[in-house]
Order: C-alpha cells, then sequence, then structure tokens
C-alpha cells in the first residue's frame, strides 16, 4: 500500500469531517485526501479569518479549495479580543487555536459532522507549539502525524498528485513575526503584511519580517528584521537590497536590519524551552 492510499485508509474511519485548511501544502494534502476517500459531499474546509491572516492568503484557501472540488467557509476567528492572545505570552498559539478549534467544535456539532482534522505533519512535534495543546483538547485529529508524514515527504506526495502548492514555504501566522512579550496590536500585523508584500513584489518567496519595538527618548522605535532562506540571500544582496530598506521604513520603521544567519523556523523561539508534554508525542 502506498502512503497515500495508507493516508485515505486511514480517513475512512471519518465518515464526515471538518478540514482546518490554512491554505498551506499540509493541511492542503489532508484536504485532498479526504475528498479523495470520502467524496466531496462529506468534507467541508474551513478557514479562520483574523488580522493575523494575510489577506492574498486568505483568498487563496478559497482559490485552492475549488480546484480540488472542495467545499469552503471562512469563519471569523475573535483572538484579538482575548488578552491572554494579545498580551503575547511565550504560549500566545495555544490561545489562538483554542479560538479556531472551539468554532470548529460549534460547527461540527452544528452540521452534524465526525471529526476535525488539521495539517499538523510529524516534523512539527520536534517544535515548540502550544497549539498542539488546544488541538488535543478538542479531539482535533492530526492525521499526516499520527501516520508519521514528514514535510518532505508531504511535499513528494503533493508533487506526484499535482498540488500547484507543493513547494509552497511555510507561512506562520503574522503574530509570530512579534517577540514574546511584546503585544500583538491591528497596527503591528498589519505592517508586518504590507513589509512581506513588499519583499514578495522584490521576487522573494521564502523569508519573515520579524517586527520589534523598543522606546528610546520617550518615543517608540520600530525595527524591522529580515530573516531570509539561505538559498535566496544572494539574490536579496544583489538585485533587491538596496531597495529595501526605504520601501519599508516608508511603512514606519526606523530601522531595518538583515538577520545574517538566514531564516529559519521558531527563531523567536530562542530562548523558549519546550515543556515536556509537548516531547516526543
Amino acid at each position: 500500500m502506498s502512503r497515500y492510499e495508507q493516508l485515505k485508509s486511514y480517513l475512512r474511519q471519518y465518515p464526515k469531517a471538518l478540514v482546518a485548511f490554512s491554505g498551506g501544502i499540509d493541511s492542503y494534502l489532508v484536504l485532498k485526501s479526504a475528498i479523495d476517500a470520502l467524496g466531496s459531499d462529506n468534507i467541508l474546509a474551513v478557514t479562520g479569518d483574523s488580522p493575523s491572516l494575510k489577506e492574498n492568503e486568505k483568498k487563496q484557501t478559497s482559490a485552492l479549495a475549488e480546484k480540488v472540488g472542495a467545499r469552503h467557509k471562512i469563519i471569523v476567528t475573535e483572538e484579538m479580543q482575548n488578552p491572554d492572545y494579545y498580551n503575547n505570552p511565550d504560549n500566545r498559539c495555544f490561545f489562538c487555536k483554542d479560538e479556531l478549534y472551539s468554532k470548529l467544535d460549534e460547527l461540527k456539532n452544528e452540521l452534524h459532522y465526525d471529526a476535525i482534522l488539521d495539517g499538523t505533519n510529524f516534523d512539527d512535534l520536534s517544535d515548540y507549539r502550544p497549539g498542539f495543546q488546544a488541538s488535543r483538547n478538542h479531539s482535533v485529529i492530526s492525521p499526516l502525524a499520527e501516520l508519521k508524514f514528514t514535510k518532505q515527504e508531504i511535499r513528494n506526495i503533493s508533487k506526484e498528485l499535482g498540488l500547484e502548492i507543493w513547494d509552497k514555504p511555510s507561512s506562520p501566522c503574522l503574530s509570530s513575526r512579534i517577540p514574546y512579550g511584546q503585544k500583538v496590536t491591528i497596527e503591528k500585523l498589519r505592517m508586518i503584511e504590507q513589509a512581506e508584500n513588499i519583499l514578495s513584489e522584490l521576487g522573494l518567496k521564502d523569508f519573515r519580517v520579524r517586527h520589534f519595538e523598543f522606546p528610546q527618548n520617550g518615543k517608540t522605535l520600530k525595527l524591522a528584521k529580515i530573516d531570509i532562506a539561505e538559498q535566496e540571500l544572494d539574490k536579496f544582496l544583489s538585485s533587491t537590497l538596496g531597495r529595501t530598506g526605504g520601501a519599508l521604513k516608508s511603512l514606519g520603521y526606523d530601522f531595518v536590519t538583515l538577520d545574517l544567519a538566514s531564516l529559519r523556523p521558531g527563531s523567536l523561539n530562542v530562548k523558549i524551552e519546550m515543556p515536556e508534554k509537548f516531547k516526543n508525542h
């Protein structure tokens, strides 16, 4: 049995399912396989819309769902109303996911679905992700993690299936660009989104703009730290570096810097020790 057939076989134990669809390749593979296993009438893709989701990402979720024949619903989440979220503690992600899965639970019960599926993969389990606890609290099923699908395996299978975003870089929510302890605000999220849109328009694909603020002489200064994937650094330095600083400063940043260590997952988690309960699960 091929790995994709194994995935479809696993999903058949849930006759009707909601898929928490972020627009990334992991949840897209879950959505595609669920439709292939159970039929489009039994699957509903659901995307949570909040200020931490880029507008172009939200639009893409609808287009992608349509391409695999999935019904798609966008729901509004309200984590920005929760001080446990916007005060940005190191478990901020828990409160975001708890809000999303609470809304999905309500929808599941209202529409009489059997399960909620998400795109968590096996590699994700080795990172610090407090959102996992929220998914467990709400009995969310993570088929890719359960079957030990790695990110590279997911990309390989998605390419074979002809899923056009098989090589799409990971893109966590915009709030992940703000260091723990610095508040998440609508203004910051919009600045980050605009800054990343500028870099996209300059031709870059795999990067983040980290947003830092610090007081000086009674003012609040804003610093953008650009993290770029190693394979794109040469392109950035040779063709787009000169245009980036001025463009980001026009958004309100006082300083624009480049992280010489290049893009690496969880770079703002460097001082966070993974709790024992998140290890080896």
